[in-house]
């Protein structure tokens, strides 16, 4: 599923609920004409509809997203100086549409949002508000917040049926259908969908139709259903080269191309791919352009040739890098990491893993970049670590001896002045203690950050060097071919030998980058907030799930959003969590789990629920590390409840009082 293919529907909202507005207004003018009009026209009324007309052909038809942005802007700025609310309403909902296509859904929401506080403050037309309220659904959704999509679909469907709005838009109803796939309640979702299909054929209009087709396409390639998404797909192509759409075409026919990858037949989505392709190049649709080479390449890897699926995967990432599409991007560095790692190529593998996990939390980029290089030098013998721990020790005895010393030259101070002087000295001496005391805690700080770069990289270190030195030796005795042991080293086990360390030392280079990581994300005072520690959890659980086929549900309380927390409550807390999921893909044997953030009163509630086969309390309590997470969320004021009980799942349950607003 693609970037652009996901705003098609959307795209046919915004053109529809143009035309209502304007009935009264001029026929549509071409793009040209429009921009001649926007260099000499006076700004009035008119100006603004001509502003509107040309925003949406710069995005809809061009896919020029910068000069469509810039008119939006300027249409937002002459609307509020001329009063204007229908010119305002427009401008606001063609910057987040915009946003969209440029796949910056963060920005999209907030200006659906505003569009429809001003229809609904300035009373504009009741197609309007409806309109504008399915958009603030199309923003929910591209956000992936399921259970706002479906509150804000409900609204705008019990708005269309209490002023009975015509025509009647299916957008709530196919959104909702797609939230409850989300929310693994497929069951549920078929009937909004059969309901959005009734009123895309009640409107009569073949372009939603066909959009819908595809949209079904990939309900069933989610559901890993592809050979019922193909005729749906196939649908989808048959009528947008009935009415000449080429966009539709592009996702049909990458959508088919997809849904052929996943049944096992990559030769058959070649030609479908290239077609797609060769639309995207057509109207030079960058982000479009991408998706196909992407699916090229994934189409490649399946075929297991390599060579070709290295050149379109890098072309892809390239275009997704360009167009800031970081989903794509992760995607690709993952498969080209993947690709390497199947060679044997550990450098270049470890590279684009890094890359990976560089997009996935791009706040930390530049910085992880330097401390991962910084920390694997240094940190690379225990000579290295010996000398760090004297260091301090010795700048810990300096400060206190200046402490110290700064403590007497206070006293005597105090006993010279005397009187007033004497007032003063004491709080001079208070002001120092609490110098003192921030020093402790700082170099507290600091012997715990040596500590555990010593416990998770030293010992990993340690083993790749013995590693190494190891291949190094089978691999010089090959090389002469002389075995210690008295054989021939000109067979294959030296070789698989070889092969088997080279391996461990490659997985242990990742597995120091992923500590270092967490120990720079747990310092970096940007990360001390709940949102931030509720996406590392369910950035650090979503893979492994995967790897487990569990249905992964993930869920914060928007209110979270924005509250700040200790350094020392967010490395308990994630550290909490981190053991829950490793516990729960470890011995759970699930099928679905749950990530809950949560906020009750004054106090954070965290939840991690699966429907595994459970556990007494005896049998697992040392197993699990049930003991290890009550002492964390003692450190922190919290508490700690897991209920659980054989063939009946397991719940845990974390708060925090007084840790929030």
């Amino acid at each position: 599923m693609t970037i652009r293919l996901l705003l098609l529907h959307f795209g046919w909202f915004i053109l529809m609920i143009t035309v209502v507005g304007q009935a009264s207004g001029q026929a549509p003018r071409s793009l040209d004409s429009l921009l001649r009009f926007l260099q000499t026209a006076p700004r009035d009324s008119l100006y603004l509809r001509a502003q509107n007309d040309a925003t949406i052909q710069l995005t809809y038809r061009t896919a020029d997203y910068y000069r469509a942005d810039s008119v939006a802007r300027q249409q937002e700025f002459l609307a509020q100086k001329l009063n204007n609310a229908s010119g305002l309403y427009e401008a606001y909902r063609n910057r987040a549409s915009v946003s969209l296509f440029k796949a910056d859904y963060a920005a999209a929401l907030p200006l659906f949002q505003k569009a429809l506080s001003v229809a609904e403050a300035r009373n504009l037309p009741r197609k309007v508000i409806y309109g504008a309220m399915g958009n603030v659904v199309t923003g929910y959704d591209k956000l992936g917040q399921n259970e706002q999509v479906i509150q804000a679909a409900l609204r705008a469907i019990r708005y269309q049926e209490q002023y009975d709005v015509r025509p009647r838009q299916a957008i709530p109803h196919r959104l909702i259908g797609s939230a409850l796939v989300k929310l693994n309640r497929a069951t549920e979702a078929i009937s909004y969908y059969q309901k959005a299909g009734e009123i895309f054929r009640e409107n009569g209009d073949p372009r939603g139709i066909g959009i819908f087709e595809y949209q079904l396409g990939d309900f069933y390639l989610n559901l890993k259903q592809p050979k019922q998404a193909l005729s749906h797909y196939r649908e989808s192509l048959k009528i947008g080269q009935d009415i000449k759409f080429e966009l539709l075409q592009f996702d049909a026919l990458n959508g088919l191309a997809n849904a052929n990858r996943a049944l096992n037949r990559p030769a058959e989505g070649f030609a479908l791919a290239r077609r797609a392709l060769a639309i995207a190049d057509k109207q030079q649709n960058a982000l479009g352009r991408a998706t196909a080479l992407g699916t090229l390449g994934l189409l490649y890897k399946t075929q297991k040739d390599d060579k070709q699926a290295e050149t379109y995967l890098k072309q892809a990432l390239t275009l997704a890098e360009k167009e800031n599409n970081k989903e794509d991007a992760r995607k690709y560095s993952q498969a080209l990491a993947d690709i390497y790692a199947g060679q044997q190529e550990y450098k270049l593998a470890f590279q684009f893993q890094s890359q990976k996990n560089r997009l996935i939390d791009s706040a930390l980029t530049a910085n992880t970049n330097t401390e991962v290089q910084r920390l694997l030098v240094r940190y690379k013998t225990e000579k290295k670590e010996t000398q760090i721990k004297l260091l301090q020790q010795e700048a810990l005895v300096r400060e206190k001896e200046a402490a110290r010393i700064r403590l007497l030259n206070n006293a005597l101070l105090v006993g010279g002045l005397m009187g007033l002087l004497l007032v003063g000295a004491v709080g001079a001496w208070l002001l120092n203690r609490a110098k003192l005391r921030r020093l402790e805690e700082a170099q507290a700080l600091r012997k715990r950050i040596a500590q555990d770069l010593h416990d998770e990289v030293g010992s990993t270190l340690s083993s790749i060097s013995l590693l190494s030195g190891h291949a190094n030796k089978l691999i010089a005795e090959k090389r002469s071919g002389v075995d210690t042991s008295g054989g021939d080293t000109s067979g294959g086990d030296t070789s698989e030998t070889t092969q088997r360390l080279v391996q461990k030392i490659y997985t242990d280079a990742r597995q120091i980058l992923e500590n270092i990581d967490e120990i720079i994300w747990t310092i970096n005072p940007g990360n001390d907030s709940l949102q931030r520690i509720a996406l590392r959890l369910q950035e650090y659980a979503q893979p492994l799930m995967e790897s487990k086929d569990i249905r992964f549900r993930f869920h914060i309380d928007p209110s979270l959003d924005g509250f700040p927390v200790s350094m020392e409550t967010r490395r308990n807390v994630y550290l909490i969590g981190k053991e829950a999921i490793n516990n729960l893909v470890k011995y759970a044997q699930a099928t679905e789990a749950t990530l809950r953030f949560e906020r009750q009163h004054r106090q954070l509630r965290v939840v991690i629920a699966d429907n595994g086969q459970g556990f007494t309390s005896d049998s697992e309590s040392s197993r699990n590390g049930q003991q290890n997470m009550q002492q964390r969320a003692e450190a922190v004021g919290g508490t700690l409840s897991v209920q659980s009980a054989p063939g009946e799942g397991t719940r845990l349950e974390l708060l925090l009082s007084g840790s929030i607003g």
